[in-house]
């Protein structure tokens, strides 16, 4: 079933767009640290034109493991962004290290539907200055299924806006959904199912010497069972 919107956690783009993480700062700056940072590290790097949403998400193609690829979004007061790892996203990637570098907020959310033998599942974590050393965590909220197995958690200090009577909910897999996700992301001003609030994207390639097993997104979404979304 197609998800409105953006087409993003879940939607008509599968499994690009699985795992997005959205950085609290203009998308110039990101962009210019993420290149600094890269470089710095001594990975040959290549920069793309912007390109506007969603046109932008090919830029991801293939989908590699290990991933190669990361779109940066311009979202205004934030900068989404999603990389080409083949199972939906790197949820542990570079979004979180370059909030820390530019002392910013980090919001990453997930939501995939059940997949292959029963994987799938909505989660949001949380990241700041104020949060949890050594990775700075101040909110995670989870329901997730691995094997058609449901298991649910949260850390951290709730958010004024959470509906914490769906977390007493019998069933996990209604404690927390993509309706549920969507919903705090508005809070905190990610209007992620709004087309029009992406700008132009920008791709940064690190150029490997390292075989990548590479897939177009619709091999990727037959060998994870989701071809008929």
């Amino acid at each position: 079933m197609l998800t409105a919107g953006s087409g993003l956690l879940g939607g008509a783009h599968s499994p690009v767009g699985w795992v997005v993480s959205f950085i609290e700062a203009p998308h110039s700056v990101v962009l210019a640290d993420a290149e600094k940072w890269r470089r710095e590290l001594g990975q040959e790097l290549e920069v793309s034109s912007p390109t506007p949403f969603p046109h932008c998400l090919e830029l991801l193609e293939p989908l590699e493991a290990p991933w190669t690829r990361e779109v940066l979004i311009d979202c205004g007061p934030w900068t989404a962004y999603l990389n080409n790892q083949k199972d939906g996203g790197d949820p542990t990637s570079a979004a979180s290290q370059l909030a820390r570098r530019l002392d910013a907020r980090c919001v990453v959310a997930m939501h995939s539907p059940l997949h292959g033998p029963g994987h799938g599942g909505t989660q949001l974590w949380m990241f700041g200055s104020d949060g949890e050393p050594p990775l700075m965590y101040t909110r995670t909220v989870y329901a997730v299924a691995q094997d058609g197995r449901w298991s649910w958690g949260e850390s951290g200090r709730p958010m004024p806006f959470e509906d914490e009577e769906r977390y007493r909910a019998r069933r996990i897999r209604a404690r927390f959904d993509r309706d549920l996700l969507v919903s705090y992301l508005g809070h905190l001003g990610i209007r992620v199912d709004d087309p029009t609030w992406f700008g132009n994207g920008t791709c940064l390639r690190q150029r490997v010497a390292w075989p990548t097993n590479p897939e177009t997104r619709h091999q990727a979404a037959r060998r994870l069972g989701i071809a008929g979304l």
